[in-house]
């Protein structure tokens, strides 16, 4: 079972109880997870994950939108991309405690409040990065709008996000032709509308970034259409 919850400052609150492995798509963000009294940062993904099967008491996760962690979590991601790694490695005891009771109580609650008065306000120049890099702005063009320099943004950019430019825009057209896929577009014409410059581009950069073929994409897609419940019926898993 996974449900997930939006919470404000673009954050999400997700609980993943008795699920088997799974492969997780590249999406830039950072996830606070709580796992039996352990918590855990999995760092920005800039590629996709393999994760394991949950065990007895499941994982409960925060996941903190692309730019918004590391002023939640006080620290430095560029260290810690794609990599999970203890809380305690990366924070001052009185925060492992904090965070660890605020994911306490929302476990035990299962209501996101405790989680919402946790939460720092988001970096404002971060809103303007994410929507410019799912239009596929140029770096040079997204720094002149914030008034820096591109060395400034850069260094900005790797402090925030944990990563570049770039790899924020590559992911953002990834998530782009995810999509098309997955609503049955073909791979051709997802490649043309994601702006990418082929279809061996889009294969490339979907077995990078979400671990699966656009191919398996569009099987998956004509299969869930396949076995859909007709119109007025109803289903209780």
């Amino acid at each position: 079972m996974y449900a997930e919850t939006p919470l404000t400052q673009r954050a999400a609150l997700w609980l993943s109880y008795d699920a088997g492995p799974a492969v997780i798509p590249a999406d830039g963000c950072v996830d606070l997870i709580l796992s039996g009294d352990e918590v855990a940062v999995a760092g920005p993904s800039t590629r996709w994950i393999a994760t394991r099967a949950d065990g007895g008491e499941g994982s409960l996760g925060v996941r903190l939108a692309p730019g918004s962690g590391a002023r939640a979590l006080g620290v430095d991601l560029r260290e810690i991309s794609d990599r999970l790694v203890p809380l305690g490695d990366l924070v001052p005891p009185h925060e492992v405690r904090r965070w660890r009771s605020v994911l306490l109580e929302t476990r035990a609650t299962a209501t996101p409040e405790h989680i919402e008065r946790a939460l720092r306000p988001g970096e404002g120049w971060a809103d303007v990065v994410r929507a410019r890099a799912a239009g596929g702005a140029s770096a040079e063009d997204v720094a002149r709008e914030l008034g820096w320099s591109e060395r400034t943004f850069r260094r900005r950019m790797g402090q925030a996000f944990g990563y570049g430019y770039a790899t924020l825009v590559r992911i953002r057209r990834g998530q782009h032709a995810h999509r098309l896929l997955t609503n049955g577009v073909t791979p051709a014409e997802a490649a043309a509308a994601a702006g990418y410059a082929d279809q061996p581009h889009l294969s490339r950069e979907l077995r990078r970034l979400a671990g699966v073929s656009p191919a398996q994409l569009v099987g998956a897609s004509s299969a869930n259409r396949s076995t859909a419940l007709p119109s007025g019926s109803s289903s209780v898993a």
